[in-house]
């Protein structure tokens, strides 16, 4: 396998316009995941960052994978969509805000960005992307900074109902451009950020703790368990307690 993988690396990189320089500086940014993808948004390369992030020991374990082998598909679906569009449209993506899933199996805010790489036809033969932790709303990209504040509220605010009223009142926004401005930003409803607010808390505690789901239920906004357990199968694919055990286990290997 990393005799083929390398050759098959040495062939994709043979038809691009330009010699990869930069795969002399992936293992220098240990605080951004770097990597290459093909014209089918499938992994190439990347660096030791990512790795660590996908939970891989090498390189010849993430060469032709795609997002669906490593994220819930809520998140590989839109992943996978912005990678069409770089690679169909011969478009960039800069500091698009978006929720992956980390090394513990916890939603993170990342900043990523993304540019179609040309091959030696002219034609796009892929693209590379840089993806950023978001470790505080500080990070958050300039454009994004408007909405700091309501952020925040929604951080505070996570265990009791959160209303789009009062968030539009934050951002000095009526309620209507509150909702298209915040749509268009995050390319989510306030509603669905919300949700995904709840349920990054609930993966935290989750892994973290040894919280009954019930109280982790309450503590996340929501006032049935059973309600909670249906959103949390739907975003990660499994219930909460089966969560707990993947993490927890995981957390005890390391």
């Amino acid at each position: 396998m990393p005799m083929l993988m390398s050759k098959a690396v040495s062939k994709f990189f043979s038809q691009l316009h330009e010699q990869p320089w930069v795969m002399d500086v992936f293992d220098n940014l240990p605080d951004i995941l770097f990597y290459i993808k093909d014209a089918n948004s499938r992994w190439i390369t990347c660096n030791q960052a990512s790795l660590r992030l996908l939970n891989f020991a090498s390189v010849t374990e993430v060469y032709g994978a795609v997002e669906h082998d490593f994220f819930p598909k809520i998140i590989a679906d839109a992943i996978r969509a912005d990678d069409l569009d770089v690679i169909r449209n011969n478009r960039k993506i800069i500091n698009r805000t978006e929720l992956i899933v980390d090394e513990a199996g916890l939603l993170t805010w990342v900043s990523t960005s993304k540019t179609p790489l040309m091959g030696k036809d002219s034609c796009v033969a892929g693209l590379v992307g840089t993806t950023q932790v978001l470790r505080r709303l500080d990070d958050l990209p300039q454009a994004y900074q408007p909405f700091q504040a309501v952020m925040q509220h929604i951080q505070d605010s996570i265990d009791s109902t959160i209303n789009i009223s009062d968030l539009a009142r934050i951002s000095c926004l009526s309620e209507s451009q509150f909702r298209k401005r915040f749509r268009a930003l995050f390319r989510l409803s306030p509603q669905e950020f919300i949700l995904r607010a709840r349920l990054q808390r609930a993966a935290k505690l989750l892994s973290s703790t040894d919280m009954p789901l019930v109280r982790i239920a309450l503590k996340c906004g929501y006032c049935d368990q059973s309600y909670f357990t249906k959103q949390f199968r739907g975003f990660f694919g499994m219930p909460p307690r089966r969560y707990r055990q993947v993490w927890q286990s995981s957390a005890d290997d390391r």
